[in-house]
């Protein structure tokens, strides 16, 4: 009995001690697993302190790396290793050295334009904003361009082709060039054949084609895809839009043919899921054979594109509103005023809502309107004729103040200011 007891005791004794020692191994675990979280606790409180759009590149990408790195080392025992990793937390958070870091990264790191891909119909807070942001990209592109490792330089680039572009829809050409005019420099230091380069010479292009200077574009332009076919291949994505730029070129140079079979030819090759580009070709093409004398196949084919980017972009997208808008002007170059007017009117109401009434685009609609209404006039209504004339003055007045005198907008609109004060009719 008591040789029983004895054993029963050793047995409890030991299952005790084997309990006491997992449990005390437990704890520790999670005593070391706990306070092992403790350096990654003071880098989110540090973290908080960082600019958002940093948060990622110095928080994600640099800071939990390195505390990882000093947690791991086996040089160094567990105790040694928390020290090490805690201390270097600290130092970030006491120390300001993630606001340090940020505001290294901030002197080359161009901003974010998420959501100003587009800014015709941005209100007034937003335009300013996009105007602070392309500040900005200009004051960066003043720096040395040694001052930026390649893939800082690429990123910046790419910022300012896609500020550029927005720009040029915005029918701001003057911030467009001076842009792309500033990026010339750090393109420069680039391989020549990299995307974000050929992104600078396809929107300087682009500028001064929307400039008129389509001689100086269309060599620029033929060689940009000379180059692109050298790297990409014909009839590939990556040449599609600046084959489409050359065409217009073509169009502004009155070489209408040879646009014409640009146009057709690119538009057998782009697939139809890029629908968006397969549209800006489609107006480019029915402008251009409006001009060559086929007014109802022109016709028909803005019919297609406004119907298209009404159902797919909204009514009141911009490029739904370009569309009718060339449709009207078409009607005006045609001599059908009151076909224009019919196309125009509802237009120049749609666009003073949607885009504000001194937008470039709405002073164009306003003053195709006042030619349309000029057209259906009788030859004896003097008085409705000054009345015209004043607005296209009011007009020549706004555009000569926001493009300049030598803009192809403002010379239009003296074009035609000259010819309806030498007539009440437009031939």
């Amino acid at each position: 009995m008591n040789a029983a007891a004895v054993v029963i005791g050793v047995v409890v004794a030991l299952l005790g001690a084997v309990a006491y020692l997992v449990v005390c191994d437990l704890l520790s675990q999670e005593i070391r697993a706990r306070l092992f979280r403790l350096p990654f606790l003071i880098l989110r409180m540090a973290a908080r302190k960082l600019p958002a759009e940093l948060r990622t590149d110095i928080y994600e990408e640099t800071w939990l790396p390195d505390v990882h790195y000093i947690l791991s080392s086996e040089q160094t025992g567990p105790v040694t290793r928390l020290i090490k990793a805690t201390g270097h937390a600290l130092s970030l958070w006491l120390r300001r050295g993630g606001v340090h870091m940020a505001e290294a990264l901030t002197a080359i790191t161009p901003p974010s334009l998420e959501g100003f891909e587009d800014i015709r119909a941005l209100p007034a807070a937003r335009r300013r904003e996009f105007g602070v942001l392309t500040a900005r990209l200009h004051s960066l592109l003043q720096r040395p361009a040694d001052a930026f490792d390649h893939d800082a330089a690429v990123r910046l680039l790419t910022v300012v082709v896609s500020a550029c572009e927005a720009c040029i829809d915005d029918r701001d050409e003057v911030t467009a060039q001076g842009l792309a005019e500033a990026a010339r420099p750090l393109a420069e230091s680039l391989n020549p054949d990299h995307p974000a380069v050929l992104g600078v010479r396809r929107v300087y292009a682009h500028v001064l084609l929307q400039l008129g200077r389509f001689q100086r574009a269309e060599a620029l332009l033929r060689e940009l895809s000379a180059g692109e076919v050298r790297l990409f291949g014909p009839g590939t994505p990556e040449t599609f839009q600046t084959r489409r730029l050359l065409g217009w070129a073509l169009v502004g140079e009155g070489r209408f043919q040879s646009a014409e079979t640009e146009f057709r030819s690119l538009a057998a090759q782009v697939p139809h899921s890029a629908a968006s580009l397969r549209l800006h070709i489609r107006c480019m093409h029915s402008w251009t054979i409006f001009c060559q004398g086929h007014r109802h196949e022109a016709e028909d084919g803005y019919d297609m594109v406004i119907d298209f980017r009404s159902r797919e972009l909204g009514p009141d997208h911009a490029d739904t509103l370009d569309a009718r808008h060339s449709q009207g002007k078409m009607f005006v170059l045609s001599g059908d005023g009151p076909r224009a007017c019919t196309v125009l009117r509802p237009l120049l109401a749609d666009r003073k809502r949607v885009l504000g009434t001194r937008h470039p685009d709405t002073l164009e609609t306003r003053k195709y309107l006042a030619i349309a209404r000029s057209l259906t006039l009788p030859r004896r209504s003097g008085l409705a004729h000054r009345m015209i004339l004043r607005e296209l003055r009011h007009i020549v007045r706004a555009q000569t103040g926001r493009h300049g005198p030598g803009h192809p907008c403002t010379r239009d609109t003296q074009r035609w200011l000259a010819m309806l004060t030498g007539s009440t009719e437009v031939q």
